[in-house]
Order: C-alpha cells, then sequence, then structure tokens
C-alpha cells in the first residue's frame, strides 16, 4: 500500500512516440533529408559554369520520383485499411507527410527569398 503513494503509475501499452509515428515515415524522412547532401554531393563533382545544376536536379527528380511511389503505396494501404477495419492511422500520416513537406518547403521558400 505504500508503494503507490506519491508516485504515478505508468499509463498501460504507453508506446513510444515513434512507433506510433511508424517506421516508414520516419525513413521517409530521414530520405528526404538526405536529398539535400545527395544533391550537393553531385553538384560538387559536376561541371561548373553555366552548366551547373545537374546535382540538384537528379536529387529533385529522385525526391519526386520516391515521393510519388511513397505516397501510392500508403494510399492503397490506408484504403485497404479503411476497408477491413483496421487502424488506418499509419498509413493516413504517411499520405499527408509528403503533401506537409511540400507545403513546408514552399513556406520555407516564401520566407528566404523575399
Amino acid at each position: 500500500m505504500s508503494e503507490t503513494i506519491g508516485q504515478a503509475s505508468p499509463p498501460p501499452n504507453k508506446v513510444a512516440w515513434w512507433r506510433r509515428f511508424g517506421r516508414r515515415n520516419i525513413a521517409y524522412i530521414a530520405f528526404v533529408i538526405l536529398l539535400v547532401p545527395f544533391g550537393i554531393a553531385l553538384e560538387a563533382g559536376g561541371p561548373q559554369g553555366p552548366d551547373r545544376g545537374g546535382g540538384v536536379a537528379a536529387a529533385l527528380i529522385l525526391g519526386g520520383i520516391g515521393t510519388a511511389a511513397f505516397f501510392l503505396v500508403n494510399a492503397i494501404l490506408l484504403i485497404v485499411a479503411l476497408v477491413k477495419n483496421r487502424p488506418a492511422a499509419k498509413p493516413a500520416i504517411a499520405c499527408g507527410l509528403p503533401i506537409a513537406i511540400v507545403l513546408g518547403m514552399l513556406m520555407l521558400e516564401e520566407l528566404t527569398v523575399s
């Protein structure tokens, strides 16, 4: 009886936030973050002058292809989860994540370019 006085018991089934967020969502964020150094590395080894920009373009193309594939796969997983009455939080987050990143980048561009 004296063990519970003054001590807060942890909630049952407390799952870490990253497990609720989903591994594939964290992997997607890591993929997007790693595109920046990848584009810089490709740009450093490429041509200089008016022909530069190929490394950044390659990173943008790779990011676009990866984002489109990520969105389509998770849209299918979301539909399957809703049809089979399974938890749909992770695929729903995954469908909104690319949209949120693109909107965030557009807002960041507006703040930095002006």
